[in-house]
């Protein structure tokens, strides 16, 4: 059992599992969250974290399995765009409309690598981490694409993709092995080849192309902005359309022969690939404006017994009708002392905190000056 998690335009953050239903399956809501003060614009997930990325220049960290957050990064001055972990989930990649790349380390999330004017102080608008974590593509407002050495942590190359006729692109993905990648701009789909180190077939749709799904190496799905899916598969030169949304295919996904959709109204769908055929197998609506889509594929993160102080909480809630109003802040005041921070948690660098430290020379003198200020003050 997969989950699916949606970020919205309206900064919540929201889950939801393919379940098995006596007339077929459907998707059922499994968490909400609102971590974000504005709309979540990019999401990633390695092992039990998921990272989110918004307008409110956050990078939130988030335990998928306690269910809470775990830190925030505020590295950035600026929307963040992308965020990308490793494969390995060993570190995570976020670019954002400050121009920044900055690559932090997962666990400790202390940063390790800043490229700060990763495309020419322009906005960097996506990243793409190849299958093998030995190299990143980024994409942004210099219309340039720059591959990026992960082993070394240095810029690799830029290829100026004016020269290449692609303007404004919007988006970038690898295949599942990494061989080919695609990229979205304006009307066309580009599918270039690593091997070859260029543009490979471009595909130019009657309906502005919005994303890109790849589900193995030679086919991908695009979602255009009539609400269409298209199936195209890359080494016959071959297009399929399909009526998938009636607005704009906003994110995609796709795992286990199961392809998610979301448009931008927020209706959800999820769709079995058999025999070159897309079915539909059901929906849900988010009632919320979707913006970005990841799967969590580890089934034990999925649901969790409750904790102790989640069962004494729910029996406060129980019981709250019988408590008065007094009583009910103590109850509330009781259970914060509890938990001190427990929902945001910000590192920061050692040396620095040591160099703020104050001497204890500096201790002495401030301990005199608050003596004699009481002198004069009695």
């Amino acid at each position: 059992m997969d989950e699916l998690i949606v970020g919205t335009y309206e900064g919540f953050l929201l889950g939801y599992s393919l379940l098995p239903q006596e007339d077929g399956r459907k998707l059922k809501q499994t968490f909400a969250t609102h971590s974000h003060t504005a709309s979540v614009r990019c999401i990633s997930i390695a092992g039990k974290f998921l990272a989110s990325g918004g307008t409110d220049d956050k990078v939130v960290v988030i335990d998928l399995k306690t269910r809470k957050e775990h830190t925030v990064l505020m590295n950035h001055d600026g929307t963040v765009n992308a965020v990308a972990f490793t494969h390995g989930g060993t570190h995570l990649l976020t670019g954002s409309d400050d121009g920044c790349i900055i690559v932090t380390r997962t666990g400790n999330w202390q940063t390790e690598k800043i490229w700060k004017k990763a495309h020419g102080g322009q906005p960097v608008t996506a990243i793409s981490v190849h299958p093998s974590d030995k190299l990143a593509l980024s994409i942004g407002g210099d219309k340039t694409l720059r591959t990026w050495n992960l082993v070394k942590g240095r810029p690799a190359f830029t290829i100026n993709l004016g020269s290449k006729g692609v303007t404004l692109p919007t988006e970038i993905k690898f295949s599942p092995t990494g061989d080919r990648f695609s990229l979205i701009s304006l009307q066309n789909i580009d599918v270039w080849t690593i091997s070859k180190a260029g543009l490979e077939k471009r595909l130019t749709c009657n309906s502005k192309p919005s994303t890109a799904q790849w589900t193995d190496d030679d086919r991908l799905f695009v979602g255009l902005e009539n609400g269409n899916l298209i199936k195209f598969t890359v080494s016959e030169t071959r297009a399929q359309t399909f009526q998938a949304h009636k607005q704009r295919v906003k994110c995609m996904h796709y795992e286990n022969e199961t392809l998610y959709t979301a448009s931008s109204t927020g209706e959800l769908k999820s769709w079995s690939i058999n025999d070159n055929i897309l079915e539909e197998i059901c929906s849900a609506n988010a009632a919320c404006r979707v913006t970005c889509v990841a799967l969590n594929r580890q089934n034990h993160l999925i649901k969790k017994e409750k904790s102790d102080d989640e069962i004494e909480e729910q029996n406060f809630s129980d019981n709250s009708e019988n408590i008065s109003e007094t009583d009910t802040n103590n109850v509330q005041k009781t259970l914060l002392k509890r938990k001190p921070g427990a929902f945001v948690t910000i590192s920061y660098d050692d040396k620095e905190a040591e160099e703020n430290k104050p001497s204890p020379a500096k201790k002495t003198k401030r301990k005199k000056r608050n003596k004699k200020k009481n002198k004069n003050v009695k």
